[in-house]
């Protein structure tokens, strides 16, 4: 029967998901080949064979993905397959070196040498690289981006940290039709940035050549939180159209089945100068399919092609399953695909680009909330407007501006992306209508697609709204979860060479944020300064709190006004509403110039100043009335969480410790903040003495230019037997407990 290719594939896939491993995957499978042998048992053995076949490939190519490479001082010869991406200072390429890849970094030192690479390093360019092989970083927050495993799924296992890349050692060599092809891309992609304006520049190159490399950062961003970055990836829609376009231009000079042919050889072709991206393969492999069926005069179901695209990318490469636009990309479609029919009855075209924006939606929700913690409710709406949009005019206009580079044309083309730039800050920026609702665990997941699907099976009977009502009970199922949770936590998030200590009462009866890290400002020339540099409000607090469902914080205590501590408030506040925030005298003038623009009271706390929530004292036992010392006026908090006495240092240094001590000679704790991130000056002996800590938790930078933890201090707390931990080291520490008790976890164990 036709369509059925569908079920072996979805087993395919969850197998390499659940051969990964995965145990909510694997759960997802067992129930999936269950529910066949129960409902379509005819399907049940080929996707048991699927499903078996494709866990055994996965556990192979797994085993066969290993390093040969030790870590250490190399001399490496390496071979660029791509043209070298280059943002400010830094030239970042995956190279080939020998018979595996490494990721080569290096920091550029001057102008000259930065156009020199650019123009030198193409495709099939060999060099003698002298540097150091390092093992990249496994992610160190909750949540956070792990660029180890990422490199890992790419069978990249090393970094290579280039001393010098001397362009005297370099030699072009022959290059594969691979690497022509990159060269032809990045050709392209220079020449658009030349001719057309910067705000252009950057969606043309996306639309065409699949590069994002000169897109301003916060209108791609705009894109991803308005839920219409499928509009910058070039996928089926765009295949159909230059397939469609070349097709009824071949067949005026040639046969049908040698214009089949040729697109058939064209088509690879493309997917590397369209970036080869998941989509890209995808849309690129589908067409292939269906014009190699055409071209032996017969026909395959539109499901079937897609199932025999996936099943064709997994052997291609199995790791792909986990790539966001991998599932984005196959889920959407298959969804739109299904739902065709009752799409296709509405009459209205309007009603049919709702629906179909809906349709897509809801196929999506499930993998945008795992991977981006939000939805827009603006997303459905703009989606009607967007696609015709881009499908009818950006798109289209784009090619001509390529092809074609006259500067009306262009001139046209940079006014109407102004416009629509202008339109998507105003949904993403100055109007944002934003579902925080974090990721869902496994259970809640499973809820999603069960509501999900349930939605769908009522839309095609006619009851479209008690579809939504599934997937609406779903999102507030999801919503209810932390205020019926008994479990609380304390969580030091590893910002750097900072402070950001995340508090949370069970039942989430409050939510505290003690400070937030912050990146410092270094004056940089300007052709050092990168497009996307690193900020931990961003890229570190942000996903943390959104992952975590964090909508409010009742108390923001910022402890004092060092950039480490304070850098990323504002970030914070304008993305989570913040009820209070509370500070020491001395920071009061500046947080609250800095929290002018947001409509949040602020407070300065003293010594004596007590608060209670959820059954929990937090008492403030730092600065005293009248301190306003920098480091030693910095705001201490005692509170008991978990069974365990807890206090939080601050960088107070050792008369801030005396003072402590004078002032609460009773004072015993169990977990202590260190203060000041180690410095030699503060976690003196005579306060260690006094407050007799079990475990002490360190918050500093890894291999941060202070020196910090201080041998001294480390070796204080080893004369006391206090467990010591570190972000440096082990990540972020996270303390979740209930009323019971609790247990330490580390993200690096």
């Amino acid at each position: 029967m036709k369509g059925q290719a569908v079920y072996p594939a979805a087993a395919a896939l969850l197998a390499v998901a659940a051969a990964s491993p995965s145990k909510t995957s694997f759960l997802l499978l067992v129930v999936y080949l269950l529910l066949l042998f129960i409902r379509r048992p005819h399907c049940f053995l080929p996707s048991l064979a699927a499903a078996a076949l494709f866990f055994v490939y996965f556990l192979i190519v797994d085993h066969h993905n290993q390093t040969s490479l030790s870590g250490g001082r190399h001399s490496l010869s390496i071979r660029f397959s791509a043209a070298p991406a280059i943002d400010g200072d830094r030239l970042q390429a995956a190279v080939q070196a020998g018979k595996e890849r490494v990721q080569l970094r290096y920091t550029i030192r001057t102008v000259a040498e930065k156009e020199a690479l650019r123009a030198h390093l193409m495709p099939g360019t060999v060099c003698r690289v002298s540097g150091t092989l390092e093992r990249p970083m496994p992610a160190s927050d909750p949540y956070a981006f792990d660029y180890r495993r990422y490199l890992y799924r790419h069978r990249i296992h090393w970094l290579f940290l280039a001393e010098e890349i001397d362009l005297s050692a370099c030699v072009r060599v022959r290059p594969t039709i691979v690497e022509r092809l990159e060269a032809i891309r990045e050709a392209g992609v220079r020449r658009i940035e030349a001719r057309f304006p910067p705000e252009a520049a950057g969606i043309a190159a996306a639309l065409i050549y699949g590069e994002r490399r000169s897109l301003d950062e916060a209108v791609l961003d705009g894109y991803q939180r308005l839920g219409l970055i499928h509009l910058l990836a070039i996928s089926g829609g765009h295949v159909t159209l230059l397939v469609g376009a070349a097709f009824a231009a071949a067949i005026r000079f040639v046969t049908r089945e040698a214009a089949v042919l040729a697109l058939l050889a064209l088509l690879p072709m493309y997917a590397v100068l369209a970036g080869a991206s998941p989509s890209v393969l995808r849309a690129c492999a589908t067409g292939m399919i269906v014009l190699a069926v055409q071209w032996k005069k017969g026909t395959i179901h539109p499901l079937d092609a897609l199932s025999w695209t996936a099943l064709a990318l997994l052997v291609f490469d199995p790791y792909m399953v986990w790539d966001v636009g991998f599932q984005l990309s196959f889920i959407v479609t298959f969804v739109l695909l299904v739902h065709f029919p009752v799409s296709v009855s509405v009459r209205s075209p309007l009603g049919r680009l709702f629906q179909t924006a809906l349709a897509a939606q809801l196929a999506a929700l499930p993998v945008l909330l795992y991977h981006f913690y939000e939805v827009s409710v603006w997303s459905v709406g703009l989606n009607v407007f967007f696609v015709p949009w881009y499908s009818f005019v950006i798109l289209p206009l784009a090619f001509l501006s390529a092809v074609f580079p006259f500067s009306p044309l262009i001139w046209l083309f940079s006014r109407l992306i102004e416009l629509t730039d202008a339109v998507v800050h105003f949904f993403s920026a100055d109007h944002p209508f934003m579902l925080v609702l974090g990721r869902p665990g496994p259970w809640c997941l499973a809820g999603y697609l069960a509501a999900v699907m349930a939605a769908f099976l009522d839309w095609e009977r006619g009851r479209a709204l008690r579809g939504l009502a599934a997937v609406t009970a779903a999102m507030a199922l999801q919503l209810v979860v932390p205020y019926i949770d008994p479990k609380g936590e304390v969580t030091v998030l590893d910002v750097g060479q900072g402070d950001c200590i995340y508090i949370e009462l069970p039942y989430r009866k409050a939510v505290y944020l003690i400070d937030t890290g912050g990146t410092p400002e270094r004056a940089q020339e300007s052709w050092r300064r990168r497009s996307r540099r690193f900020a931990v409000g961003r890229d570190v607090v942000m996903p943390f709190l959104k992952a975590q469902g964090v909508r409010t914080i009742d108390k923001l205590i910022l402890t004092h006004d060092d950039a480490d501590h304070i850098g990323a408030a504002p970030e914070v506040l304008e993305a989570v509403k913040v009820k209070e925030i509370v500070t020491s005298p001395r920071a009061l003038p500046r947080v609250q110039k800095m929290a002018r623009p947001f409509p949040v009271p602020v407070k300065a706390a003293v010594r004596g100043e007590q608060w209670k929530k959820g059954g929990v004292l937090f008492s403030v036992l730092h600065p005293e009335e009248g301190n306003i010392e920098d480091n030693n006026g910095s705001l201490v908090l005692l509170v008991r969480l978990g069974g365990l006495t807890w206090l939080f240092a601050a960088d107070i240094e050792e008369e801030a410790e005396q003072a402590l001590i004078r002032a609460y000679p009773m004072l015993r704790v169990d977990v202590l903040k260190v203060a000041h991130h180690g410095s030699k000056t503060s976690t003196t002996e005579p306060f260690l003495q006094a407050v007799k800590p079990r475990a002490a938790v360190i918050s500093v930078g890894r291999y941060n230019r202070y020196g910090h933890p201080s041998p001294e201090v480390l070796m204080r707390l080893k004369r006391q037997r206090v467990i010591v931990w570190r972000t440096d080291e082990s990540g972020a520490i996270r303390y979740v407990y209930d009323e019971n008790g609790g247990t330490f976890q580390v993200m690096k164990p």
